[in-house]
């Protein structure tokens, strides 16, 4: 029996586009230690486990798309594993703060985004190349993987690190826009 031309070229695009998502998936779920370290780390594992399911779709997606989309994983994943990890030591080191209020909180988060924000910066594709999606896609991933680790302090230590990325980044990124 023969199989019409088109028919055949669907299912080979099938084939071919599951391939692609196979091995997405595959490469993201190397992303699950880190978030069930973070939800090791966490009192409240609702809101880590939500964002690591973010991150882990995000790069999934981004990877399976490819091209421009596929440029901002690695560079975004290296920024946002300094606000990650930073808010992970600090509460496995464990930090003394009085009853009222804790100013080590925000300000680790704050840091560690600023330190994240720097390394994207450095890292990101410019904003020129294409269309700046591989850019959009490194800030995503970079803030999504920071929000595993500053989400172990609430609304406070994400809003801190997402200042702090935005603070970091900016500048380095208008330096190499001058260049």
């Amino acid at each position: 029996m023969s199989v019409p031309d088109g028919a055949l070229a669907r299912r080979a695009k099938r084939a071919y586009e599951a391939g692609r998502l196979e091995a997405a998936v595959g490469r993201s779920l190397l992303l699950l230690p880190i978030v069930a370290l973070a939800l090791f780390c966490c009192s409240d594992p609702a809101r880590i486990l939500i964002s690591g399911l973010c991150l882990l779709a995000a790069v999934t997606f981004c990877l399976w798309r490819g091209q421009a989309y596929g440029r901002g994983v690695r560079p975004g994943l290296l920024a946002g594993i300094v606000p990650l990890a930073v808010p992970l030591a600090a509460q496995a080191g464990g930090h003394l703060c009085d009853a009222g209020r804790c100013l080590l909180v925000p300000s680790v988060c704050i840091l560690a985004g600023a330190a994240g924000g720097v390394a994207l910066g450095l890292l990101a594709p410019r904003p020129r190349d294409a269309h700046g999606i591989p850019l959009v896609s490194a800030s995503l991933i970079a803030g999504l993987a920071g929000s595993v680790g500053c989400l172990l302090y609430g609304l406070i230590g994400l809003g801190g690190m997402v200042l702090g990325l935005l603070a970091g980044a900016a500048p380095v990124l208008a330096a190499r826009q001058v260049r």
